[in-house]
């Protein structure tokens, strides 16, 4: 596969690595850093093309195995073996087969920006569980609804990243830390004056995820309410303006809406809920409405789940 290259040697009585997923910095110099990536098994890793088309990227197993999934199948790397990526063209899954450890080398400095990245995650995810706790379910919801809806359909055109799809799913409704908890928590219809902090919340949104992940993140989250007539809010876009995974997260974010109780709504089952998206065409796109149902009907989405009544 272009822009992959191993090195391969044989390997005796490579140990597990400690059961945890971390980084650490070995060392840096001008441009290159050397990071030591533990990963937990069975959990499954993805590698990106570049920005930059001079970017280098070195893997070496130290302990542990990694199975990369290619085009013209697995590529299978134990401990003392490791590959370069430079020129990748599309998006690489590699998963850990058991607890792993890999030193990893880049010519691209990334070691702080990913650590200013996940202070970033958790202080959202702090600030979105001291509002509301039903948002922070929701979001949890959405995010498993999301990733499940785009790896069904990863060969029919989401548009962006599967981590870049996950972080806008999470934050989605971040922007509520502004809306008064006396109104997130109402258990009735919110009254008119009360709805123009709802129908602002993408907004907040999208403007607090701008900084750190950048725009197709903050787009995602911004149109999430939006609907492909022109129904939807903020903005009243439509079919046109609105990319696949905006629409993805929609029908997630309306999904879980549909199926769990909020106080006020009459909870629908998940058959009767996809059922009902579907015959939504003028607001959701059937290709992911069908693909939920499928979801739905093969029981990879299960009623009850954790992630849908945490």
């Amino acid at each position: 596969m272009d822009g992959i290259r191993f090195n391969r040697r044989a390997a005796e009585g490579a140990s597990a690595a400690e059961s945890e997923t971390s980084a650490q910095l070995l060392t840096k110099q001008g441009d290159f850093e050397v990071v030591l990536h533990r990963i937990t098994g069975e959990s499954v890793a993805w590698l990106y093309p570049a920005s930059d088309p001079a970017a280098m990227e070195y893997f070496f197993i130290h302990k542990g195995g990694v199975d990369l999934v290619l085009d013209d199948g697995v590529v299978s790397l134990g401990a003392g073996e490791s590959f370069t990526v430079s020129g990748l063209k599309h998006d690489v899954p590699v998963k850990m087969l058991k607890d792993s450890e890999l030193v990893y080398v880049t010519n691209c400095p990334a070691f702080e920006a990913a650590e200013h990245f996940d202070v970033s995650l958790k202080e959202l995810l702090a600030r979105i569980d001291e509002k509301d706790h039903y948002t922070t379910r929701h979001s949890k919801a959405v995010l498993q609804y999301s990733l499940a809806l785009y790896d069904a359909m990863k060969d029919r055109g989401p548009d962006i990243p599967r981590d870049d799809l996950a972080i806008a799913a999470l934050f989605h409704d971040v922007g509520k830390c502004f809306v008064p908890v006396e109104i997130l928590q109402k258990p009735d219809r919110l009254e008119h004056a009360e709805m123009r902090y709802i129908l602002r919340h993408p907004v907040d949104s999208g403007r607090m995820l701008l900084p750190n992940f950048g725009e197709q993140i903050a787009e995602i989250a911004r149109n999430h309410h939006e609907r492909l007539d022109g129904s939807g809010y903020p903005r009243g876009l439509r079919a046109e303006d609105i990319s696949l995974s905006s629409q993805i997260v929609a029908v997630a974010d309306v999904f879980d809406a549909m199926t769990t109780d909020r106080g006020y709504n009459t909870v629908k089952g998940f058959f009767e809920a996809a059922e009902e998206l579907i015959a939504l065409s003028h607001q959701f796109d059937k290709r992911i409405t069908s693909v939920l149902m499928q979801l739905v009907s093969s029981g990879s989405l299960e009623e009850g789940g954790a992630a849908a009544h945490e």
